[in-house]
Parts: C-alpha cells; structure tokens; sequence
C-alpha cells in the first residue's frame, strides 16, 4: 500500500469519527486569533489551521523597493525569490523551482481568487505590479488536495482595496535610470466599489541588456446584488518588455558583472540578439458568492486570458499567442452533527488552453528561418473535498483530496529541423489522487501544535515538455513526493511576540531535472532520482513599541529563519553518481531580519538585513557561489498635511554594504555561466499623495 492510498484512507477515517465526537465550547480567543487566513478553503484564524501558512501584508510587500517581490517575500522563511533580471521572477518554496531555468513553475498562484498559474503550470507572475497588492498567503508544502499541482505551495495575491473614496498618485525614481509611476482612484458607493490601478515603471538596469518597462492596469469592483449575494470583478491589463542579459563566467563575473552575456562565432552575444521578453496579456474575471441557506453558500469564479509572447534569444526566436480560460466553484457546508462544528468544502477547478508556438532562427535580433510551427491543447482539471472538524478538547482536524487530470496535444504544422516529422503528439499523464491530512491542537490562546501529511506532484510545464530545441518530451512524467511537518506557532510577552516554528521532511521522486541538448547546447529535461529534503522554518514579529501616545509609535522586529538540508537520494546521470551531493541551488542557511520603525511626527524608517548561505551551482557540487550580505534601508515622512490629504515622501538604498553577489543563478549551466550579477549599491526615493474624499 503506497503513501497516497494510506493517506486516502485516513481521510476516510477522520471524515466518519467526527460522526460521534463532542465537543465543549471554546470561549477564549488566542491573541493571533485576529490573523485570519484562506489556508485550505477554511477563512478562519491561524490558530486553528493545521500546516504552514503564512500571511504577508502590504506593510512589507512594499515595505523597501515597490517595484519588485523580492524583498516582502523574502521575509518568509522557506521562501526565495531571485530575480534573473528586473523582470524575471523565479520563485522557489522549499526549494521547489530553484532548478527550473526561468520562470515560476511547481507553485500555484491565485490572484483575486482566479487561478494566475496557466493550465500547464507556468505562472507569468511578472505581468503583476507589487504596489497594487494587499496582502500576500504563501501555503508551504503540497497544496494540492485543494489546489492541484505545485509541490512548492500555493501563493494567494488580493488586489489592494480601502473602505474609502480616494484617489492617489505617485513617483519614484533611482539608480540605473528608474523612473516609476502610479495613480489609482476608488469610489465607493451605496452597494459597493470600483477601483482603478495604473503603474508606469522603466529602468536601464545595471548590466548591459538589462532594460525593463512594464505598464499595467487593474479594475475591479465589488457589487452587493443582495443581502446574500455578491458579485466581484477583475480586470487586468500588462504590457511588459524587458532585457535578459544572461549568464556570466566566473572570469566574466569577476572582471565585468555588468557585461550581458558575450557571444562567440557559434552563439549570438544577448546583446546582438536582443534577448528579451515582450509580453502583452488581458485577464478578465468574475466571481460569484451567494449564500443559498444558512448552512451552505458558494463561491464561483470564472475567468479568461489572452496574452501575445515574443522571445528573441541568444539560440532562436520564439512567437506565441495563448488563448486560456477556465474556473473554480466551491459550495461550503457548515453544520453542527451533535455539539461539533463541522464544515464541508467540495469543489472543482478546470482550464483549458491553445498555444499557437512557433519557433525561428535568431537572425541579428531579427525573425529568421523557421524551425517549428505547433498548434498545443492544454486541459487541466481537479475535484476535490475538505473538512474541517472543530474536534472536543480544542483538537483541529482538516481533511482534503482531490482528482487531479492534465492532457497536452501538441500538433506540429512545420518543421525544419533535421530528422523531425509534422503531427500529432500527445501526452495524457496518470490521474493524481491527492491527499491531505491535518491535525492542531490549541494548548492554549496563545500556543498552537500541529502536525500534517500531505501528497504532492508536479507535472513538467509546456515549456518543459516542448523544449525550445524542437524535442517533445512524451516520457517525461510528473514529480510525485509526500511531505511530513509538525509545527508550533503562539505568542507571549502580553501577545506582543509571535512566533511560527515548522519542521518537514518531503520526499520526492521522478524529479525533474535539466541537462544539456546536442543542438546548440539548448536546455532539456528528464527525470532524475529521488531527493531527501529536510527543513526548520523559524518567523517571529516582535511588537517592540505599540503605543499612539509615544514619540516612538511603533516599534516592530521581524525574523525569520530557514535550515534546508536537501539532498540527492539516487540521481545518475550520464553515467555520474550524484546520489548524496547537496541539491543544486538550495542555500542551506537562510536569515532574513527586518526593523520597522514610526514616530509621532511622521517620519518612519525600515532596515532589512539577508544572509544567504553558500549555495551548490552544478550537481557534481563542485561550484558554489559564495555567501552574502544585503542589507536595505528605507526611511521616509508620512503626515496629513491638509484635512485629508496625505504626504508620504521616501528614500532607500538597496545592498547598503556593496556586496558583490549572483542573485537567480544559471545552474548546472554550459560554459559554466553560472552567474547572474545583481546591482551593487542604489538608491531610489519617491513621493506619494493620497486625498480622501
């Protein structure tokens, strides 16, 4: 009997006793009982949600730099960001896309509660602008008995909304030509909102190729039909071009970071083949809420995307246009069987999609011969159920498992590649049966213990199936791997220290791992052994000064820890034994601390400080890249100036001590260009108004 069926079994098990249990009323509400999270469907406090879930607010997704994720992200332990160049995000949970080449992959992304992550597991999360975000959940560890695929987690993104009639505008500007610029306007009205984002940003960048312009657009509204139904929408709009410099030498590194990648007479140089991503994307979505009885409500979302993607590179040329659509229902049951709470969710999500892809010849950053032409069909699709069980004692049972589908057909129309054929390719890979089980027990308002097991897979992207060389990969087969975690969260000092603690051991088999083809050194994957990953995840907030009447209002410190200790199980490749070696770019020490300050008179100020390990390069660990220090500052005055005019003016200095670092490194790369130079000491500093009417 495998993992997943005895985790399937379990689910059964739990699901029938609660038949029969009691319970006693829990009076006594914890002091983190006021953070409320979606976690697994379950919108209540994390104090009761068993698994490692953690919240991030605006105060520190756009606490230093507005115009990336790296640096709020970065504040959750178990989490890295890097960023390739200042438009190419690579998102890693517990390691999860630290060895995919580019993008996000392996985490799914929802944002408004619309699934951002495309059917075939990719996730343009660059085409969002981090000012506009409220908050941030980021779920860590397999997600997928609510949420499909991503052995990494899930990432929820929410649109930033106030309760007020306002407008705003802003500006901001800094080293290596940035120039950023923001408006946004809100109106509320008798039966709900509107609210209109817009976000103009531009930089040069500090390597050669290193551009960057991104505009987006958001509308959203909020329209209460009646006293139980309510309708949201979405829309977003995203025109992004941005440059990608490449990977560097270690001589090329040392003697020029800021140089993109050279050319030689086999290869163009970046610069001569405009390597870069131009991407424009409409999304526009809708949701329903009604509440049906007092017992039962459902929340329905439905969405659709077109995007246009053009993708000069060193080695070709590449022209998409994508077509997806889709949605997501969920009906909630609560219900009291005897004196326990009980809640039901069962639900469903499909996507579907056509990719017309076309690859060409890289002519002097011109379209040259083509190579390819593919017609590609993506249908994913799940159905799941969770319960959550207010067990007697203060226990905390949540119990999920879904049915997971995903289909590729890939329709070659052209070809000139040597030796390649026309027709049709498919790849339907095995129905996934996910499982889910969670247990917390609430000691008292102030500590939690909670433990979980959950069943994970991750199946490859188009991008990983269809590799850029012209090989479709018909045997490449999804990860699979089971995570077991126990935690403790609470806090003490009067509430004003919290404190999040998890442990985990994942192991995970058929991963998917990146090689070298024979053409033109082109990437390609293939499935490789298993890996061992264990991990401690530490975060803590101390509410060090908490008091409106102080000169020194507030007083926060933040830290958060991360131990990984991943490891190959059994991985040959090429006739080379990397079983035992270290995990290919996974640190094994992370640190992040962050200072928050605020004074009476106006004038805040936030310090960060990261410590990144030593981190392997190459399976065979014989390069690593060395450890570093990056310390950022913001400091700034914010007042009401005017009867409901607002103030905010702000400066900050990104890598404070000028480290010298390589942040979003090419792994296992050829040529041994392993590194990607990250920008030596900047500055950027801005103003912003907001009037409230």
């Amino acid at each position: 009997m495998n993992n997943k069926t005895i985790l399937f079994f379990l689910f059964l098990l739990f699901t029938s006793t609660q038949l029969f249990a009691q319970q006693e009323p829990d009076t006594l509400k914890g002091d983190l009982g006021e953070v409320v999270v979606t976690g697994y469907e379950g919108n209540r406090s994390v104090m009761e949600t068993p698994g490692a879930i953690t919240n991030v607010d605006a105060a520190l997704v756009g606490g230093f730099d507005e115009g990336s994720l790296l640096y709020g992200l970065n504040t959750v332990p178990g989490v890295r960001i890097e960023q390739r160049a200042p438009g190419s995000y690579r998102v890693a949970i517990r390691g999860s896309s630290l060895r995919a080449p580019f993008g996000v992959r392996n985490v799914k992304v929802y944002w408004n509660g619309i699934p951002f992550t495309e059917p075939s597991g990719s996730t343009p999360l660059n085409l969002l602008d981090v000012i506009n975000m409220q908050e941030v959940e980021v779920i860590r560890g397999p997600a997928g008995s609510i949420y499909g695929a991503g052995n990494g987690g899930a990432l929820l993104l929410e649109s930033r909304q106030s309760n007020q009639n306002e407008v705003g505008a802003g500006s901001m500007f800094g080293s290596y030509g940035l120039q950023r610029y923001s408006a946004y306007a809100q109106n509320q009205f008798e039966g709900g909102n509107l609210r209109f984002n817009y976000s103009n940003q531009q930089s040069d960048g500090y390597r050669d190729q290193s551009f960057f312009n991104r505009q987006t657009a958001e509308l959203s509204g909020r329209f209460q039909l009646s006293d139980k139904q309510i309708l949201k929408t979405s829309f977003l709009y995203s025109d992004l071009y941005y440059g990608i410099p490449g990977g560097l030498n270690l001589d090329q590194y040392q003697n020029d970071p800021s140089q993109a990648r050279p050319g030689n007479p086999f290869v163009l140089g970046s610069v001569a083949s405009n390597a870069s991503i131009d991407q424009q994307a409409f999304l526009a979505g809708i949701s329903h809420d009604v509440q049906i009885s007092d017992d039962i409500s459902n929340l329905t979302t439905l969405y659709g995307t077109f995007s246009a993607f053009e993708n000069p590179f060193n080695l070709d040329y590449k022209k998409d246009s994508r077509k997806s659509g889709g949605g997501r229902t969920r009906f909630y049951f609560d219900t009291d069987i005897g004196e326990v709470r009980t809640r039901f969710t069962v639900g469903g999500e499909f996507q579907a999609a056509n990719y017309a892809a076309r690859n060409f010849e890289n002519d002097t950053s011109e379209v040259g011969p083509l190579n390819f032409d593919d017609e590609i069909k993506i249908q994913s699709s799940l159905v799941f159920v969770n319960t959550e069980i207010d067990l007697p004692n203060d226990f905390y049972l949540t119990a999920g498992v879904s049915y997971n589908r995903l289909e590729y057909s890939l329709n070659r129309l052209v070809t000139n590649l040597p030796g390649d054929t026309t027709g049709l390719a498919e790849k339907t890979f095995d129905p996934e049966i996910i499982p889910r089980i969670g247990l917390l027990k609430k000691i008292s308002p102030a500590l939690s213990l909670h433990g979980s097991i959950s069943y994970g897979f991750s199946p490859p992207t188009i991008e990983e199936f269809r590799t850029n060389e012209g090989s479709i990969a018909l045997n490449l087969e999804a990860e699979q791997g089971t995570n077991f975690e126990v935690g403790a969260r609470g806090s003490f000092v009067d509430a004003r220290f919290t404190y999040d603690l998890t442990t985990f051991y994942f192991k995970l088999d058929e991963t998917i791992v990146q090689q070298q083809s024979d053409r033109n050194s082109t990437v390609i994957f293939r499935n490789a052994g298993a890996t061992d990953q264990y991990g401690v995840e530490l975060a803590t907030k101390w509410a060090v000064i908490q008091n409106p009447e102080n000169f020194l209002q507030q007083l926060d410190w933040n830290l958060s820890y991360t131990y990984h200790n991943f490891e190959f199980k059994n991985y040959i490749n090429d006739g080379n034994d990397y079983s035992g070696n270290k995990l290919t770019g996974v640190a094994p020490h992370t640190i992040v601390s962050t200072l928050r300050a605020k004074t009476e008179l106006g004038f805040y100020g936030n310090l960060s400080y990261n410590f990144t390990d030593e981190i392997p390069l190459n399976d065979a660990n014989t390069v690593y890249s060395n450890p570093y220090h990056l310390v950022q500052t913001k400091v700034g005055f914010k007042k009401e100036f005017i009867e409901n005019w607002t103030l905010d003016l702000f400066v900050g200095i990104d890598n404070l001590l000028d480290e010298k670092y390589s942040l979003g490194n090419d792994l296992n790369a050829f040529g041994d260009r392993f590194y990607q130079p990250a920008a030596p000491r900047n500055w950027f500093g801005g103003v912003k108004v907001n009037y409230r009417f």
